[in-house]
Order: structure tokens, then C-alpha cells, then sequence
């Protein structure tokens, strides 16, 4: 069309092309003589060619390692599994936590909440006491798999134990169908945290794998955290198996494999490593059911009167509170006695609080109300002992002195302000109640 400009000519070469720089000619000769010298060195060393995968290493023999370690094959109905059998002599265990033998079953079964006659049921000397212990691929959420069970069967001081390793995943059922039976054979098991880890676990990997879960549920189930917990808590802190075996065994381990270690060693055996990687966990595990049948026998002795050295102060107040948890009044009410005169606080006025309603609901109100009298004498912000006290004087007829008390309290709340509540106060409930007794005192006295 006439009168319409031309477009310029885009360039030739292919490097003024993509930036719009139009290069001069010995440059563009200069690169092209680089890439073609590239190039050259390329096919010297074998050219680009097609990608050639490295050769996959051929799969590990899973069997033969864990042959290894000492684990056999067992065959099931689901299966061949792995199980490593070992026998445990219990004697230099029970020596160390200061035991010279293992106590009466009857002893563990009452410590458990499953009091019996001397010397145990009938059933415990044909089955043993059993224990299981678990290692697993994490703690929480649905991929926790156990790769390695342990369970073992006390007999007097011989600990016979079974392991069962998970060498190939696809193999599950048949260890867990294996474990079932063997927890099946026996009624009493015990556990360290069992019964909110360990069993759930393995019910929940056999519902996954189509098997009933309440075949690994014990018909009696002694987890041995709960009493720890209740007796040792102040003497431990932390109520880990760990520092249970450190503190009431006297057992330290050594060169120990860390629990928190076990997933990422066995998957390293899994993918070829060498044997040695996942051994120490083996015997972490066989280390764990041995502490805990250990732990079980420690505690049953130390209720049933062998107790731990050195004492701490908090264990005859928790001692107490066992025992009557137990119903055993008579022997809860010694303990008490012993914590009031050690006079260690927290424990000896926590003891003496126990005391007094013991004794009110015993009839003997003249030593409750004198207990009662001391603790408020020794710290009036005690508003337990202030209430107790009080109540205690009005039923006695001391209506003076039980005003008193109250206008006692009235200061004290004065004197704390908004920590009323915080000190057991019962916040606007609890000043109505000290308003009413103390109205109700002036009312009886000038009546």
C-alpha cells in the first residue's frame, strides 16, 4: 500500500535475534568455535547418549541377617515370622534394687488392684507372670507400626523371653497372630505405659490387618506406670522405665541404644545395613521387659514392707494413699504417722490432713480436733485445717474459740486478696460459707 512504512528487516544471526544486539562477526566466529570445541570434548568422553539407569542393587536377605542377630523362623496360620527365644536370669537384677528374690505373686496382684490369697491363684504357678514391651515406627497417628515385640514369661527369677521381629512389613499378620496366641496362653501381663501405647498399637495394627484386636488385649492387664507414678513421683520427676530403673533398681545401662533412635535404625536395616546398626536395638528391647518384670517385683515388695533405700521423704505419705486406696486403713494409717513425725513439709501436713479425717470418721474426735488446733497454730493460712478446726470446735461446743477462727480467716482473706482462691479460699462460694458459720456462732452465742 502506498505511503505505509516498511517493517526493519529482522536480523540474520540468531544471537541478534533473541537479545536485539546485532554482534560483530568475529564474536559470533569466536563462540561458535567454543561450542564446537565443547562438543568435540563431549563425544571424546562418550557423548550425551541416552540415560542409562544405575544397575539396582540386588535386595538385601532379610532372613539370613536376622539369622544373624538370632532370630529363627517360626511358622503360623498367618505366616512365617521371626522370633529370637532367650532366657534371663533375674537374680543380679533383683540383688541390685535390693530384693533377694522375687516376692509372692500375691503381693504383685494386690499391688495391681487384684488381691488374692497367699500365695497367688492357682493358674500363676503353670502360667508364669507375663510382660510385653514394644518398639515402633513413631508414636502417633496410623502409620505406628510395631517392628519389634518383646514378651516374656517370669518363673520364680528366670525371665523367659520371646522376640518377634518384623523383617518384611508384608509379613504383619503373621507376627501379630503369633503374639496373640502366646498372650493368649497367659492371663496376668505386665506393661510400663502398655496400656495407653503399647496395647493399642497392636490392637490397632491388627484391625488394619483383618485380625480380631482384643487377641492381644490381656484378660488382666497390670501396667506398672500408675503405681510408679503414685508412689515415686517426687522421688523421680520424670516416671520414665529409665529413670524408674536408675532410681529403684540401681540399674544403669550401658552403651544403650535411645528409644527415639529405633525407627530410623531399623529402616536403615531394612534397606541393607549391616546387622550390627539394628542389635542395639534388640537389646534395648530385651533390656525393657527385663526392667519392668523388675520394677513390678520392686514395688510389691516396697508395699509390702521391704522398702527402697535410701528413702525420700514423700514415700511414706504416697505409701499411705496407696494403701488406702487399697483399703487397708490400719497400715495407711502407720505411714501417715511416720511422714507427721519426719515433719518434712509438703508431706507431713498433707499426712496430717489424712489423718484427721481418718480419725473424725473413726469416733475419735478428741485427737482430730487437737490435730486439727496444731496445724492452724502452725500456719493460719491453711484454710483446710482453719475449716476442719473450726467445725471441729462448734460440734464440740467451743463456739468462742471457733469464732475466733473465723474471724481469723476473714483477716486472712483480706490479707491475700485475689490468691484467696488460689489457697483453697473457694472464691465467692467459700466466703459464703465462712459468712454463714460466722454468722450462725454469733447467733448461738448471744442466743
Amino acid at each position: 500500500m502506498a505511503g505505509r512504512a516498511r517493517r526493519p528487516a529482522k536480523p540474520r544471526n540468531p544471537v541478534a535475534r533473541r537479545t536485539g544486539v546485532r554482534y560483530p562477526a568475529r564474536v559470533i566466529d569466536a563462540r561458535a568455535a567454543t561450542v564446537s570445541a565443547l562438543r568435540a570434548r563431549i563425544a571424546q568422553l562418550g557423548g550425551t547418549g541416552a540415560f542409562a539407569p544405575r544397575p539396582r542393587p540386588p535386595e538385601p536377605d532379610l532372613g539370613g541377617r536376622a539369622a544373624e542377630l538370632g532370630f529363627r523362623v517360626v511358622e503360623t496360620a498367618a505366616g512365617a515370622t521371626f522370633v529370637r527365644p532367650h532366657t534371663v536370669d533375674l537374680v543380679p537384677y533383683l540383688e541390685a534394687a535390693g530384693l533377694a528374690a522375687a516376692p509372692p505373686v500375691a503381693d504383685l496382684l494386690a499391688l495391681l488392684g487384684h488381691p488374692s490369697g497367699d500365695g497367688g491363684p492357682a493358674w500363676v504357678s503353670g502360667e508364669g507372670v507375663g510382660v510385653l514391651d514394644i518398639e515402633s515406627l513413631g508414636l502417633r497417628g496410623s502409620g505406628v507400626m510395631a517392628f519389634l515385640v518383646a514378651l516374656g514369661v517370669q518363673r520364680g527369677e528366670v525371665l523367659e523371653c520371646e522376640q518377634f521381629l518384623l523383617v518384611d512389613p508384608g509379613d504383619e499378620a503373621a507376627m501379630l497372630t503369633a503374639i496373640a496366641q502366646r498372650i493368649r496362653s497367659h492371663r496376668l501381663w505386665l506393661t510400663y505405659n502398655g496400656r495407653s501405647f503399647d496395647i493399642p498399637v497392636l490392637a490397632a495394627r491388627c484391625t488394619l490387618n483383618r485380625l480380631d484386636p482384643t487377641g492381644v488385649e490381656p484378660r488382666l492387664h497390670g501396667d506398672l506406670l500408675g503405681p510408679v507414678r503414685r508412689l515415686f513421683r517426687e522421688r523421680l520427676g520424670a516416671c520414665t522405665l529409665r529413670h524408674a530403673e536408675m532410681s529403684l533398681l540401681n540399674h544403669h545401662r550401658v552403651d544403650d541404644v535411645p528409644g527415639i533412635e529405633a525407627p530410623g535404625r531399623y529402616r536403615a536395616w531394612l534397606r541393607g545395613a549391616r546387622p550390627a546398626v539394628v542389635a542395639g536395638v534388640v537389646e534395648h528391647n530385651l533390656q525393657d521387659i527385663v526392667s519392668t518384670v523388675v520394677v513390678g517385683a520392686r514395688l510389691a515388695a516396697h508395699v509390702g514392707g521391704e522398702r527402697i533405700r535410701p528413702a525420700h521423704a514423700a514415700d511414706p505419705y504416697h505409701l499411705a494413699r496407696h494403701l488406702q486406696r487399697h483399703g487397708l486403713a490400719d497400715a495407711a494409717e502407720v505411714e501417715l504417722r511416720s511422714t507427721i513425725d519426719a515433719g518434712i513439709d509438703p508431706w507431713a501436713r498433707q499426712a496430717a490432713h489424712r489423718l484427721a479425717v481418718v480419725l473424725q470418721r473413726r469416733g475419735e474426735m478428741k485427737e482430730a480436733l487437737e490435730l486439727w488446733r496444731r496445724l492452724h497454730v502452725e500456719d493460719p493460712r491453711d484454710l483446710r485445717a482453719a475449716r476442719g478446726f473450726a467445725i471441729r470446735l462448734e460440734r464440740a461446743g467451743d463456739l468462742g474459740t471457733a469464732l475466733e477462727v473465723c474471724r481469723s480467716v476473714r483477716g486472712t482473706r483480706s490479707e491475700l486478696g485475689r490468691w484467696w482462691s488460689r489457697l483453697g479460699g473457694g472464691g465467692d462460694a467459700g466466703d459464703e460459707e465462712w459468712v454463714r458459720r460466722e454468722t450462725r456462732l454469733q447467733r448461738r452465742l448471744h442466743s
